[in-house]
Order: C-alpha cells, then sequence, then structure tokens
C-alpha cells in the first residue's frame, strides 16, 4: 500500500505538458481546375507537334536551297558532261556505220581509201598481145571478104566478137555505130558501121553473144594490137589465123 502511494506521489510531481494538433482537410480540385490543366496539357503538346512541324518544313526548305544552290552554282559543269556524252554517242555512231559500210559495201569510199593507203600492190596490167587469144570471124552467116587487115560484112545478120572482152566504147554518127572491144590491154577490136547495138559501154562481152547487127548495108572489123592494124592473119572454117 505504501508502494502504491508512492507511485501516485511521483506521478503527481511529474508536470504535464500538452500540444494542439490540428488536421488540415485535403483541398480538393475543382473540375474547372482539372479542365483547365488538361487544356494546358494538350495546348502544350501540340505546340510542341507544332514546333516539329515547324522544324520539318525548315530542314525540307533548306534541302531545296541546297540542291538549287548547287545547280546554279555548277551549271557549267553539267552542261560539259552532257556536251561530252552526246559527242561519245556521235563518235560511237560514226564508228558503227563506218564498219557497216565496209562489211555490206566492198567499193565504199572508206574501201578504196584504206585499200590506196595500205595496199602495197600496184594496178596489175593485162600485157596480153593477140597471140595469145584464140580469134574467130565475127560472122559465119554473113558474106565476108578480108582486104590488108580489114574483115567486111555484107548483108542481114548479127556480128560477134572476136573473143571474150569489155566494150570500152560506143559512138553513134549518121544511124551507124562503131564499138571498141578492148580484149587486153593491149589487143581489142573495133567494129565500124553497124544498125543496132546489143550491149553498152562498160559491158563485158563474149565470143558466144551478138553485139550488134546489120540491116542490110555493109559493116567492117578491124583488129588492133598495141595499137597497130593487125594484117598477118586469114580466115578459115570461122577461126582467124594468126600468121606470125
Amino acid at each position: 500500500m505504501k508502494d502504491g502511494m508512492e507511485y501516485a506521489e511521483m506521478l503527481g510531481a511529474i508536470s504535464v505538458s500538452s500540444c494542439e494538433v490540428s488536421v488540415k482537410p485535403a483541398k480538393r480540385r475543382r473540375k474547372k481546375d482539372l479542365k483547365e490543366e488538361v487544356v494546358a496539357k494538350i495546348n502544350e503538346e501540340k505546340q510542341v507537334e507544332e514546333i516539329a512541324k515547324d522544324y520539318a518544313e525548315y530542314e525540307e526548305i533548306s534541302s531545296d536551297v541546297e540542291e538549287t544552290y548547287t545547280y546554279q552554282d555548277k551549271p557549267r559543269k553539267k552542261f560539259k558532261i552532257d556536251v561530252l556524252y552526246v559527242q561519245g554517242i556521235a563518235i560511237f555512231a560514226l564508228v558503227v556505220t563506218i564498219l557497216l559500210t565496209n562489211i555490206f559495201w566492198e567499193n565504199s569510199g572508206i574501201n578504196t581509201l584504206f585499200k590506196n593507203a595500205f595496199s602495197t600492190q600496184t594496178e596489175q596490167v593485162d600485157a596480153r598481145t593477140y597471140l595469145s587469144f584464140s580469134a574467130k570471124s565475127p560472122s559465119n552467116s554473113l558474106t565476108a571478104t578480108v582486104d590488108e587487115g580489114v574483115m567486111t560484112f555484107s548483108g542481114k545478120g548479127a556480128l560477134y566478137p572476136v573473143c571474150d572482152g569489155e566494150v570500152s566504147s560506143i559512138v553513134e554518127e549518121d544511124g551507124k555505130y562503131t564499138l571498141t572491144i578492148e580484149h587486153s590491154d593491149k589487143f581489142k577490136t573495133v567494129i565500124s558501121g553497124v544498125d543496132f547495138v546489143y550491149t553498152e559501154n562498160g559491158s563485158e562481152v563474149f565470143a558466144y553473144i551478138p553485139v550488134a547487127f546489120i540491116a542490110g548495108g555493109d559493116a567492117s572489123v578491124c583488129m588492133y594490137d598495141d595499137g597497130k592494124l593487125l594484117t598477118d592473119y586469114i580466115v578459115e572454117d570461122g577461126a582467124i589465123i594468126w600468121e606470125s
């Protein structure tokens, strides 16, 4: 009991202190304030998007300006490249044309130029004389005479070359024709006084194909070797026989 009294006295001797605790009620945001915050946040996001969009447009404009500046700053270089390209195409086309011409046109100007420039061969001369040919009479059906190397044919019929050759001249005078046929560079035949000609200048002729026609008058045939009239021959059985 004594102990209890002592404990009570001790409690009475302890000073009692007190404090007040006030609790602030939670502040409630009004709906109006919340709406304004949402609108502000949306506006802020739109501003960000607009800024990004403006930046993108700026980048695009800057790129266009740079390209335009580059093109305008160096127009001569681009033009130079175009000229070289066109020149290359033209040269290629010219080379192809020359090659095709050489392939398909043997006597083209380019081929002739190359032949003349690079050929080491000289033009060959046909130096055969009349003795190298087996000549025959120009006609076996017409009346023929031989006088001092001149064969004269009378009547109506065709005349043939004495041997193969090439027509080098055709001359018409008073309705009569004169043909010159070269058999080599030395040996030739001249047929005069015919009424019709079956060939043309520059054509190749053959001994078995007629070259002229007599319509009823006279025609003559003369043979020359190196410009000299041949007289040392006879006509026998349709063949011309050289006597020397």
